[in-house]
């Protein structure tokens, strides 16, 4: 567990990205539909810091109705590809689409198998962000349960790599319960952190 004051979430993927000390990918969860959320701007602008950096970018969407008629992971290549749900400003060249069938994408009902693709791409730290804070957010991030009677738990990122976020970026008015799990970097600044005074 980390919480940061002193660098931004933005100046952190910059800086490991550019040491080369980690391949970093981006994780936007079920941002989905054609609601615009509160937080856009700071959602758009650290899907564009993703882009700049060249990291590989997740779109994580609930569709067990794709699932049912053997949707297969897609990479956009210029304008979203139908049946892609993810809210369209979010829809960046490059992207690959993965439709899960609820809470978690480490369901194995999920169309890609993201703990084999974090392998597979090296992939050490992962920057989460989407909706919503203490649910599909956290459960992706960190584990938990997705059933009400709490008998099926799913692993999380932490599990695999490092886990970076911010508030800012996270779609829910409460404050994130699982910011004090092992493994997570949680920003307490989206874009500059403010510098001490001397």
């Amino acid at each position: 567990m980390t919480i940061i004051n002193t660098v931004s979430l933005h100046e952190a993927m910059n800086n490991e990205v550019k040491k080369g000390r980690k391949k970093l990918a981006l994780f936007v969860i079920d941002e989905q539909g054609g609601q615009a959320p509160r937080n856009h701007a700071s959602l758009l602008a650290t899907i564009t810091k993703a882009q700049t950096l060249r990291m590989p970018i997740y779109l994580i969407e609930i569709d067990h109705a794709a699932l049912g008629q053997g949707a297969q992971p897609v990479v956009i290549g210029g304008a979203a590809p139908v049946g892609v749900r993810t809210w369209r400003d979010y829809c960046v060249r490059g992207a690959t689409v993965v439709k899960k069938p609820h809470i978690s994408m480490f369901n194995p009902e999920t169309n890609l198998d993201i703990a084999a693709e974090i392998k597979r791409q090296n992939i050490t730290g992962a920057v989460i962000i989407g909706t919503q804070t203490n649910q599909c957010v956290k459960v992706n991030a960190v584990g938990g349960y997705v059933d009400r009677l709490n008998t099926k738990k799913f692993d999380g990122l932490n599990k695999l790599c490092k886990v970076y976020t911010c508030g800012a970026a996270l779609r829910g008015t409460e404050e994130a319960t699982w910011k004090n799990e092992p493994n997570v970097f949680y920003y307490n600044h989206l874009e500059v952190a403010p510098r001490p005074h001397r």
